[in-house]
């Protein structure tokens, strides 16, 4: 028996043109409106008093809608951020940086949408503090953090930051983002670790900058796809 091998059609190929377009664009939505997000759940972020338990979970009890809101931005702005990374591998042409971007967006992803899945504590705490008395609402917060195996969960925080310096590093080699987008990247991840606590806007301002680099991401995907957005054109 003689295998005939069926040369890709002309519909075929367009449906694949189709497909990877319609990716990209989404993926590229999803970059630009992620750290949108992630600055927004900061900027309504319940500022609390202090640092221990008690205090943080005071401060979620304090408004159940807005601590709400604020999970919800934050929540959505980790998953498309961990999700529309993925596309950034397609952007490189040729084997410069590959490796890297490939490897970044595989660690960005598991670290952001690890995080996307963590906000859910928001609500148990807020719960916490509605239904039972602070000190014990800190004991039972104090536990869930002790469990043995959390750090396997996470402690998976960190390859978000791993992850992104890899993946920017990676398209900058290959052409794709200029070498200022690591550091913008790694100037805001600092300020978030600085900032004081009890300023979540200034927090949100250390956001919009330091995540700019994925909307930058965003973007080369629209021109990849090839949106025009006709800005100054007539």
């Amino acid at each position: 028996m003689t295998a005939t091998v069926l040369a890709p059609t002309a519909t075929t190929t367009e449906e694949r043109a189709t497909g990877s377009r319609t990716l990209r664009i989404a993926a590229g939505a999803a970059l630009v409106a992620g750290p949108i997000l992630w600055a927004a759940g900061m900027w309504t972020s319940p500022p609390a008093v202090g640092t221990t338990d008690v205090d943080y979970i005071t401060s979620l009890g304090r408004d159940g809608t807005i601590t709400q809101v604020s999970a919800l931005f934050l929540h959505y702005g980790n998953l498309l951020i961990g999700l529309g990374v993925l596309a950034a591998a397609s952007l490189v042409r040729g084997p410069k940086g590959s490796r890297l971007t490939v490897l970044g967006a595989i660690l960005t992803a598991l670290g952001f949408t690890n995080v996307s899945g963590m906000l859910l504590s928001d609500w148990w705490n807020l719960s916490l503090a509605q239904h039972v008395p602070i000190d014990q609402a800190a004991r039972v917060f104090a536990g869930f953090k002790d469990s043995s195996l959390l750090p396997l969960w996470n402690g998976f925080e960190m390859a978000s930051l791993l992850g992104t310096i890899l993946l920017l590093v990676g398209l900058a080699r290959a052409g794709v983002l200029a070498w200022w987008n690591p550091a913008i990247f790694v100037a805001g991840f600092a300020g978030l670790i600085f900032v004081p606590w009890d300023l979540p806007k200034l927090s949100a301002l250390a956001v919009l900058v330091g995540f700019s680099p994925f909307a930058m991401i965003g973007l080369r995907l629209f021109q990849r796809a090839g949106v025009r957005f006709g800005i100054g054109r007539r």
